[in-house]
């Protein structure tokens, strides 16, 4: 998505025809750009365990996170000939952030208390096997097991990923409307909300939205939009009679995900409420000041995220972060992005505290895909700083975890795990997600090698 054309829209909402673009855009906006996979209500049996927390975020930050910026807060100390140290991540970690050397912007923090004081920091977690490819990285932390695959843009994963557990594993009588995935960046992400396994698959799927695409094609279709003349609206009904009686498939006869017709016009409804919240300058944006120029493919996915859970409280919602993988080409960009991101997750956990629904019962899941090399490559960019890949050495293995959530669930301010003694690995948070929302005994043997890191709950 072009980020200039949402600052541009957001900038000159008053010039927009709303009313008109509501009236004779909608429909075609929301059924054109609305969730591609939609829901099935029900599910096998009641989850037998005990529930930790009603409601589920994990935020997988994509693009690959190296510790030493985040939680071992370098700065740019790793780079040669540079020595400012400090934490990019003021909303997520404890510490002041850097004061010489800022080659980003510094945003002052949205939370009073970081969010490595209200749970349990895993600071050395590993990513065990496998190549540390982004379709890899989020494979293995939404299916619970490494996986050599290569990337393929058009296979599901084999095995389950977090959403069908959740769903085959619960209660039939909650809400189709209970999971969801939203991801900045397309290409096999969508394909990530469900997977081929014959025990499973599109029948336990989670809602998919990439809210980049769908505010850019909102918009534009409501800056384009016409009123149709009594003749256009006969040539539009012979065109649909014709496609009608020479294609006889329908949405239901297609391989994908399905909602209810209720819960299919309620996710219709949403995406026009959202796009108007956008058109009108409404939607509440993660940026300081509400400020629709600082927003970035990151943030845009994060405001997206809250104004699902604002409005269907889900149980289970996965978002990620990917504009920091610019860090193959530009270190200072990287930064920069990363810091925005932070705030993105404290605006999320600070929107999460103002529910009344939401606000003591949902625990925060936050870890990256994958790590970065130890050592840069020989792109430098304006401010001298080199680039840095992920081509599966030892740092890229590197990663953390941060499990947040109320006073007397999870344990708070704690921090485990060195580099030498490493605590838990990627394939751990599905089976952690599934021991708070209390399915993990109902899940067969042999699906799951990862273990829930209880080391975090009271």
């Amino acid at each position: 998505m072009s980020i200039n054309f949402i600052k541009k829209s957001l900038l000159n909402l008053k010039n927009m025809k709303r009313r008109e673009f509501l009236k004779n855009a909608g429909l075609v906006a929301a059924a054109g750009i609305a969730i591609p996979y939609i829901l099935p209500s029900g599910r096998l049996f009641a989850a037998s365990g005990t529930r930790i927390a009603n409601h589920v975020v994990f935020v997988l930050f994509a693009g690959g996170l190296r510790n030493q910026e985040t939680v071992d807060k370098l700065y740019v100390s790793s780079q040669s000939g540079f020595s400012a140290s400090g934490n990019l991540m003021p909303n997520m970690l404890s510490g002041a952030g850097p004061t010489q050397q800022l080659f980003y912007t510094p945003w002052t923090p949205i939370l009073a208390t970081p969010l490595q004081q209200r749970g349990t920091l895993f600071k050395e977690v590993r990513y065990a096997q496998g190549p540390t490819g982004h379709y890899n990285g989020h494979t293995v932390a939404m299916t619970g097991r490494y996986t050599e695959t290569g990337l393929n843009l058009n296979q599901n994963p084999d095995f389950p990923t977090i959403f069908e557990y959740y769903r085959k594993h619960n209660s039939p009588g909650e809400s189709t409307l209970n999971a969801w995935w939203l991801s900045e960046g397309l290409g096999p992400y969508p394909s990530l909300n469900y997977s081929s396994h014959p025990q499973y698959g599109p029948t336990y799927g989670a809602n998919y939205m990439r809210p980049a695409s769908v505010l850019e094609l909102g918009l534009t279709a409501f800056n384009q939009a016409v009123n149709y003349q009594p003749d256009d609206v006969a040539r539009i009904n012979k065109i649909r009679n014709f496609l009608n009686n020479n294609f006889d498939k329908t949405a239901a006869d297609l391989p994908g995900v399905f909602n209810t017709d209720g819960d299919r016009e309620l996710i219709r409804q949403f995406i026009l409420d959202m796009i108007q919240q956008a058109s009108s300058g409404t939607l509440p944006l993660p940026t300081p000041g509400n400020n629709p120029a600082l927003l970035t493919g990151d943030l845009i996915n994060i405001a997206a995220a809250w104004q699902v859970m604002d409005r269907f409280k889900p149980e289970l919602m996965v978002i990620n972060t990917f504009n920091s993988d610019i860090c193959h080409q530009n270190y200072s960009s990287h930064l920069g992005l990363l810091h925005a991101a932070d705030y993105g997750v404290g605006w999320l956990w600070d929107k999460i505290q103002s529910d009344p629904v939401l606000a003591n019962d949902t625990i925060l899941i936050c870890m990256p895909e994958h790590g970065r090399n130890l050592d840069p490559n020989n792109i430098t960019d304006s401010n001298g700083l080199r680039a840095i890949d992920h081509t599966g050495d030892d740092n890229s293995r590197r990663i953390f975890t941060m499990i947040v959530g109320p006073t007397g669930k999870v344990v708070q301010n704690q921090s485990i795990g060195t580099q030498g003694s490493p605590v838990g690995q990627a394939i751990d948070v599905v089976p952690t997600i599934a021991h708070v929302l209390g399915f993990l005994p109902d899940i067969p043997g042999g699906f799951l090698n990862g273990s829930p890191l209880t080391q975090a709950f009271l």
